[in-house]
């Protein structure tokens, strides 16, 4: 099996067609972890090119808020901040529980962008990451909902 995991091609992170019908693919946990992301072109920049919140994540992608848009299709890689992700896996960082130095890492592509009241949400859509955080991530956001469900 690979490290790695592909996300689907397909519009997984958020789309919203005409008739006001919900698409999405996976279960979004609105949470405002930091999302620190940097275009993945050469040379590679030392500073994020985005450091904010983000509005709701999942196993397919996330959501965020920013002045400043970037054109769909713009290839990221990202760092999500996400405290006690490393509860959920079943490896060996589970016993590595320092909530300071717990990131997602992900390569994504900025899927979609929609302007809201002066500010614009962004649809990143993950297009390869380590299959281990993917289902930590998947496990979290499951656990979250079980919990508000209670």
């Amino acid at each position: 099996m690979s490290d790695k995991h592909t996300a689907d091609t397909g519009a997984s992170t958020q789309e919203m067609h005409e008739d006001g019908e919900n698409k999405r693919q996976y279960l979004r946990l609105p949470r405002p972890y930091r999302v620190q992301a940097r275009e993945l072109v050469f040379p590679i920049a030392k500073d994020p090119l985005l450091d904010v919140p983000c509005n709701d994540i999942s196993k397919g992608g996330l959501c965020v808020e920013s002045r400043s848009p970037l054109p769909v299709g713009t290839r990221l890689h990202i760092n999500v901040h996400i405290p006690l992700l490393n509860k959920f896996s079943s490896g060996f960082f589970k016993v590595y529980e320092n909530d300071a130095e717990q990131y997602f890492q992900a390569i994504a592509d900025v899927a979609w962008v929609k302007a809201s009241g002066g500010m614009h949400l962004m649809g990143l859509r993950f297009v390869n990451a380590d299959e281990e955080q993917c289902r930590s991530l998947n496990k979290l956001v499951e656990d979250a909902f079980r919990s508000m469900t209670k």
